[in-house]
C-alpha cells in the first residue's frame, strides 16, 4: 500500500513539473522565434558596413561596392523590419544608378529598386528627412517632377526645415520643382531661401542664375529691403 502511494505522489510530482516547464518552454521557443530573425539579419547586413563606412566618409565607392552593398541589405530585408536598413538600400541603389550609364537596363532597374526601397523605409520609419529627399530625387530622375516627387520634396522640407546639411540639395530640387509646387508650399520655401540666404549669399546667388530662379529669391528676401540690395548687387558682379 504504501509503495502504491508513493508511485501516485512520484506520478503527480513529475505531471507538476512538467506542468511548469510548459509555459517557460513556450516562453523560451517564443524568444527564439523573434532572436533567430535578427540575428541572421544582423550577420547578413554585416557585410555592408565598410561600403556605408566609405559612404559615410565620402570616400569613393565603385559600382561592384555597391553592388555588395545592395545584396547585403537585400538579404538583410528579409529577416528585419527595420526602416533605416530599407532606405539604406535605396541609396545604395540609387547610388548604383547614378554610376550607371544612364541609359542601361540596370540603371534604370537600380533606380526602380531604388524607389521601391526608400518607399518601404519611410513606411515603416517616416520622419526621415534624407530618405524624403532621396525619395524626391529619386522620383524626379525616373519620371520628372511628378506630384509624387513634389510629395516627398514637401515631406523632405516638412520633416526638417533647419537641416544645414540638406539645404543646398533641397534649394536645388525647390528651384527645379516650382513650377510643379502649390501656392501653399511658398512660405515654406521662402524660409529655405532665407536660411542659404545667411548661409551664403553668393552660392545662392549663383544657384539661382544658374535655375533662372532670380526672381523667386527676390520675392523671398523682399521683406529686408537691405538684403534685396545686396542680392541685386551681387547679380551685378
Amino acid at each position: 500500500m504504501q509503495g502504491r502511494a508513493e508511485a501516485v505522489m512520484r506520478d503527480r510530482s513529475t505531471r507538476a513539473r512538467r506542468l511548469v516547464a510548459l509555459p517557460i518552454a513556450l516562453v523560451a521557443l517564443t524568444l527564439l522565434v523573434f532572436a533567430v530573425p535578427r540575428t541572421i539579419g544582423a550577420l547578413v547586413s554585416a557585410r555592408s558596413e565598410p561600403v556605408l563606412r566609405a559612404l559615410q566618409d565620402q570616400r569613393p565607392v565603385e559600382p561592384d561596392d555597391l553592388r555588395t552593398l545592395s545584396d547585403a541589405l537585400q538579404q538583410g530585408r528579409r529577416w528585419l523590419g527595420d526602416g533605416r536598413l530599407r532606405t539604406d538600400l535605396g541609396l545604395a541603389y540609387l547610388l548604383l544608378a547614378e554610376k550607371l550609364p544612364r541609359n542601361s537596363p540596370e540603371a534604370a532597374d537600380a533606380l526602380r529598386l531604388a524607389i521601391e526601397a526608400l518607399r518601404d523605409g519611410l513606411g515603416r520609419a517616416p520622419a526621415n528627412p534624407y530618405a524624403w529627399a532621396r525619395l524626391a530625387y529619386a522620383e524626379a530622375l525616373a519620371e520628372g517632377w511628378t506630384p509624387r516627387a513634389v510629395a516627398a520634396l514637401r515631406l523632405a522640407l516638412i520633416t526638417a526645415p533647419y537641416e544645414p546639411r540638406l539645404l543646398w540639395s533641397r534649394l536645388r530640387m525647390t528651384f527645379l520643382a516650382w513650377p510643379e509646387m502649390g501656392s501653399e508650399d511658398r512660405e515654406m520655401i521662402f524660409q529655405q531661401i532665407r536660411l542659404a540666404w545667411r548661409a551664403d549669399p553668393q552660392e545662392l546667388t549663383r544657384l539661382a542664375v544658374e535655375l533662372k530662379q532670380v526672381n523667386l529669391v527676390r520675392a523671398a528676401l523682399l521683406r529686408t529691403p537691405e538684403e534685396v540690395a545686396a542680392f541685386e548687387a551681387l547679380l551685378k558682379r
